[in-house]
């Protein structure tokens, strides 16, 4: 097991954000920026029911920006 360690609010009131700067993209007809974004999640287990059986499990995950 991985040890969790927790967040306590003073810690999450002393963090802050700044807003990246808006970004051009290229201009097509009428300069409308269209953008497709795909993601895909992908889980398997795969449980052997007997004795002393042994379980295998992988996860993945893809993002794909299209523009």
């Amino acid at each position: 097991m991985h040890d969790t360690t927790v967040v306590g609010a003073g810690e999450l009131e002393r963090e802050s954000a700044v807003l990246l700067p808006r970004r051009d993209t290229l201009c097509y007809i009428g300069c409308v920026s269209i953008t497709n974004v795909v993601g895909v999640n992908l889980a398997i287990a795969i449980n052997a029911a007997s004795s002393n059986a042994s379980v295998a499990a992988v996860a993945g995950q893809y993002l794909a920006v299209l523009h």
